[in-house]
């Protein structure tokens, strides 16, 4: 049985770990040669032992009863994909040294070698369905009224890599080394809101034959047609009627066969109610190389892919527009004029009928008229027909404005209005909406990479001293991730991979080591990276990389000390996918690495840890106040938090406090005011007796504690409106006990305004002085700012200088495009209820920043985009529009929350759980930092867990 869950993206070629190269290939693996599947022309090469040249041929019918896991779904593995078109496919592997190596899967060719080249249908196609997949992953959006067949037709891959010497080739000069074959790539669905829309194509052609009918009997001269016949003595006036049969030759014209858009990207076929897309129309590769010639790791489906579509699917029913116009000129002998003369009398009846197809009267081919008269009406009857038989050219005057009209730029345009107007509503809006909630799910289901390579290197795989340091290189031609956030499986066509350089991987005089603790983390933490056995006093790199092996945020440059060490905490993005991903450090001088695994998991998953303990900080004073984090306890079982001495006695009462839904806790521990100085460790034992967790608090000397060491100046203005020459007073804390502070006000530009004030701090961090604005100011915002003069660092803030305050009462409002967001998220500002070109500005409270001043629009409306960055703290922050003409307002409050795994600014505050993950997070920084967080009293924890999300004490339990 072959499985893909629980297993690593990425998995170097370790089929022959003791011996200095090797090489595999397959024609499909879902697991990149871990368990590969023999059945899927799979071979492999040792250079010691096993260099071959060795192959592996593809067996259909026995690769299909392999079974794979989709998550906890154990399905056969033809039940989800389909080979039978695959062709003659093959792999060959042979590794002839410890720097040579060659992989290859392709085509079969007859002398027994395997090739890449080959027309597209000799590799066949392996089909994926989609909707299969969908369901058994527990993905809902899709029902049959939508889609009742969705598949992925992938042209088999094929993939060649080769090392020479200790360098792997790049041997077509595309897309990076080795090369790759990709043939067709089309997504097919069958939908019956695409079978409806066939019928709403022959309702149009019914009302084409309603409009051309109206258009002939307005614009026809029947008086000019009638005079014709006036000279026969005894005819009556003929009556004329038109009639339009082309509705059916419309409909074919449309519906007979598929239509493909000018783009190539999409293809419909009405009759069948079946849509294709052709993927590999979606990317171009330089040198005309297409889907063949594309970067590494190309992602085929992103966020642009739907609106391509969509766009696409709107040119294609121009496409059918153009269609049916053209079909109307090709379809004009099924418009009729027909023209009778009828009377009736005791002795006889005059019956003549004359129909004459309108294209064909115009070139001058007329049908010869229907004689039924009897009776004494006879003789006038032949007489009519002898003369309607000759009057055939001057008809031809009369028919040819109307037949000019229909063919005519004018008669498009009518035509293409009605078509249009009747096609967005009844086809191009309902294909649309259709094809959204498609690709809405084909994004959660499939990851479509094309030429994906995984890099593992000591030093960069083309340099000549690639012998120093071993490196393995896989390449896939095609790689379909299945449920991609959590990548339960993963399906390679075309894979080929090397590895050399393994039988003097180093230099012999270091060894390097790489750990990362915690192993599992949540997108938005921290792990930290450890390493030992680098070169002494020298430098390292630290990079971690994605289940894809692609470099994720910035290398880290460390120093490593004398012996070889290093410590530093590696963040991971806010918005990284969940996977395996990898901690890779690198020697500098060497160019030797070592891997440590990294799991990026859900919040929740924390509870699936052993249980852990922080305490923040790590060294306080009698009388202060720590903050105790608890990791992977069990959810909703009381913790008993104790602080002990070196022998273990207890000291100070103990806290219950109970972990929350996602394992963790955060509560506050005051330390003794008669607390001996030494070290201490806080324990945390759950009351269910499992295993608890403990963590080191150094009791500092009290003698040593300097209680005007402050820190995190901040000040306020009050008010934060204020017209040009009143006064404003000012608030800071956090400034250096005892420093002389000068406040100055000064614009956004920086340039000061009026003169500035200066007060000295007391011995609580904090002092208050007015300041008055200059009569002279003009509207705006200004800023207040505050500089110690020990050159420590300042604050500032912003306030509004209006011409009046308070307003005329008018009604204004003001709103967040998001209630909630994370650090790096885009947030919007709206207010409303201006006057157009008012002049409205805008500030940002909590940590104050001020937003640019603009006119109102017409409809009395501004707006301001900002970035949530470090000014904002994570809790509730107000923002404030000012008229700078009217001094009155409008507010809106959002919340910035913790990143959660998988989470965005619109999910609401972040969970306990995912909140400590992030605690511990920042922890990790801080000491890495070199920070010393030795602070005074209660505040410091009240701030530290506020920084972390947690908002109230109510969030605590007790």
């Amino acid at each position: 049985m072959v499985t893909a869950t629980g297993l690593p993206a990425v998995a170097a070629v370790d089929n022959y770990p003791d011996e200095p190269s090797e090489a595999a290939a397959s024609v499909l693996d879902s697991t990149l040669f871990q368990k590969a599947l023999a059945a899927a022309a799979y071979s492999e090469a040792g250079s010691v032992s096993n260099a071959g040249p060795n192959e592996g041929n593809l067996n259909v019918e026995l690769l299909g009863s392999e079974l794979v896991h989709l998550g906890d779904v154990e399905v056969r593995l033809d039940e989800i994909l389909d080979f039978g078109q695959l062709g003659a496919l093959a792999s060959r592997s042979e590794a002839s040294g410890p720097l040579d190596a060659h992989a290859i899967s392709g085509l079969a060719g007859a002398d027994g070698g395997v090739t890449l080249d080959g027309e597209t249908d000799d590799f066949g196609k392996a089909t994926v369905d989609v909707l299969s997949v969908a369901r058994l992953l527990g993905v809902d959006g899709l029902t049959d009224q939508i889609v009742d067949q969705l598949l992925l037709e992938a042209g088999a891959g094929a993939a060649e890599v080769k090392a020479e010497d200790g360098v792997i080739l790049d041997q077509d000069g595309v897309g990076g080394l080795g090369q790759y074959r990709v043939a067709d790539l089309d997504l097919t669905l069958h939908s019956p809101v695409i079978e409806d829309a066939a019928s709403s194509i022959y309702d149009i052609g019914g009302t084409i034959d309603t409009t051309v009918e109206d258009l002939v009997n307005e614009n026809l001269d029947e008086s000019a047609l009638t005079g014709l016949f006036d000279a026969i003595p005894g005819v009556p006036t003929p009556s004329i009627t038109v009639d339009s049969n082309m509705q059916e030759n419309l409909f074919q014209s449309v519906v007979g066969e598929p239509i493909t858009s000018k783009n190539q990207l999409i293809t419909i076929d009405l009759s069948t109610g079946q849509l294709e897309v052709h993927l590999d129309k979606l990317v171009d590769g330089p040198n005309e190389g297409g889907i063949n010639a594309l970067d590494p790791n190309t992602e085929l489906i992103d966020d642009t892919t739907y609106p391509l579509i969509a766009e696409t699917v709107h040119e294609l029913m121009e496409e059918v527009t153009n269609i049916l116009i053209g079909a109307i000129e090709d379809s004009l002998n099924s418009v009729t004029i027909n023209i009778a003369f009828t009377d009736e009398s005791p002795l006889g009846n005059l019956d003549v009928s004359w129909s004459l197809p309108l294209a064909d009267a115009v070139n001058g081919n007329f049908p010869e008229a229907v004689n039924n008269s009897t009776g004494t009406m006879a003789p006038v009857a032949e007489l009519l027909v002898g003369t309607i038989n000759t009057v055939g050219p001057a008809l031809a005057p009369i028919l040819a404005p109307v037949y000019d009209l229909l063919i005519s730029d004018e008669g498009d345009n009518i035509f293409d209005l009605l078509i249009n107007d009747l096609k967005t509503d009844a086809i191009t809006k309902p294909i649309r909406e259709l094809l959204s909630p498609v690709f809405d799910v084909l994004s959660q289901v499939l990851s479509i990479t094309i030429n994906r390579q995984v890099t593992t290197e000591g030093v960069a795989p083309t340099s000549t001293k690639a012998a120093a340091a071993e490196t393995s290189f896989e390449l896939s031609a095609l790689s379909i991730a299945l449920l991609p956030a959590n990548e339960v499986a993963r399906i390679n066509l075309g894979n080929a991979a090397v590895r050399i350089g393994g039988d003097d991987g180093g230099s012999g005089e270091i060894d390097p080591t790489l750990t990362a603790v915690p192993a599992s983390v949540a997108p938005g933490q921290s792990t930290v990276a450890t390493g030992e056995g680098y070169t002494p006093d020298s430098t390292a790199t630290v990079q971690l990389t994605d289940p894809e092996g692609n470099p994720v945020g910035d290398a880290i440059a460390v120093d490593t000390d004398s012996e070889g060490g290093f410590t530093t905490p590696v963040p991971v993005p806010d918005d990284a996918e969940l996977g395996d991903y990898t901690v890779v450090g690198t020697d500098d001088t060497t160019g030797e690495a070592a891997e440590a695994p990294l799991a990026v998991v859900a919040g929740s998953d924390i509870c699936a840890m052993d249980p852990t303990l922080t305490v923040e900080p790590n060294a306080a004073y009698p009388g202060d106040t720590v903050s105790v984090v608890g990791q992977g306890f069990p959810a909703g079982v009381p913790v008993t938090v104790q602080l002990r001495d070196a022998e273990g006695n207890p000291v100070g009462d103990p806290i219950t406090v109970t972990p929350d839904e996602a394992c963790g806790f955060i509560t506050d521990l005051t330390v003794p005011e008669d607390a001996e100085p030494g070290d201490h460790v806080v324990g945390a034992e759950p009351e269910d007796g499992s295993e608890g967790a403990e963590a080191p608090l150094e009791i500092l000397d009290p003698g040593t504690n300097n209680p005007g060491e402050c820190t995190d100046p901040a000040i306020t203005a009050d008010p934060t409106m204020v017209r040009a020459g009143e006064e404003v007073t000012i608030t800071g804390t956090g400034f250096p006990a005892g420093a002389n502070v000068t406040v100055q006000l000064q614009t956004t530009d920086g340039e000061k305004i009026g003169e500035p004030v200066t007060v000295k701090v007391d011995e609580d961090c904090g002092f208050t002085t007015p300041i008055t604005v200059p009569e002279d100011t003009p509207p705006g915002v200004i800023i207040v700012d505050a500089q110690p003069d020990d050159g420590s660092e300042g604050a500032q803030t912003p306030i509004a200088v209006v011409d009046t305050v308070g307003g005329d009462g008018r009604d204004l409002t003001a709103r967040f495009e998001h209630p909630t967001a994370q650090l790096g998220d885009e947030q919007t500002f709206y207010a409303s209820g201006f006057e157009p070109g008012e002049v409205v500005v805008g500030l940002i409270n909590s940590e104050s920043f001020a937003l640019q001043a603009q006119e109102a629009d017409a409809e009395g409306n501004v707006q301001w985009t900002f970035t949530v960055d470090e000014r904002l703290d994570l809790g509730e922050h107000q923002g404030i529009a000012v008229s700078t003409e009217q001094g009155d307002s409008a507010s809106a409050t959002f919340e910035v929350v913790a990143a959660t795994a998988g989470g965005n600014g619109d999910g609401g505050l972040a969970s306990t759980g995912a909140n400590v993950g992030i605690l511990i997070a920042a922890t990790v920084l801080l000491l890495g930092a070199g920070a010393v967080m030795i602070k005074r009293r209660r505040e410091i924890s009240q701030a530290f867990a506020t920084a972390m999300g947690r908002m109230s004490d109510d969030s605590r339990s007790a």
